[in-house]
This record gives structure tokens, C-alpha cells and sequence, in this order.
């Protein structure tokens, strides 16, 4: 059986609005909260995807990329 995907995203600074996690990620999966790196990737599209940091261009991208983990 497939592991879980796990998300964790910043809701103020990852790049797109968290509620769109909605149908991609079950809720017990996705957690939101400051995660100290939007500095860092200001402009991009970001979070921890199974505790890797992942960056993006843009949010399909992000979201192709939580998709490839099942």
C-alpha cells in the first residue's frame, strides 16, 4: 500500500491559497503553519512534500508534484 502523501505548506507565503489542497491532499495529510522560508523563496510556489522542500514556478506545478507522490 501507498504511504500517505504528507504536505506541509505556510498559509500566508507558500504562493497559492491552501483551501486548493482541498481534493489533492486528505485533510489529515496537509498541515498549514509558518515553515520560516519565505524569504528565501519569495515569488515562488513552495512546501514540504514527505519532509523534502520542494520549489516551484507556479502552483500546477506544485500540485503535479504532490500528485506524483501516490
Amino acid at each position: 500500500m501507498a504511504e500517505p502523501k504528507k504536505v506541509r505548506v505556510c498559509k500566508k507565503c507558500s504562493g497559492f491559497d491552501v483551501t486548493e489542497l482541498k481534493g489533492k491532499v486528505k485533510a489529515k495529510d496537509h498541515t498549514t503553519g509558518c515553515i520560516g522560508l519565505c524569504k528565501q523563496h519569495e515569488g515562488k510556489v513552495f512546501g514540504y512534500l514527505n519532509g523534502e522542500l520542494v520549489v516551484c514556478d507556479t502552483k500546477e506545478e506544485f500540485f503535479k508534484k504532490i500528485e506524483a507522490l501516490s
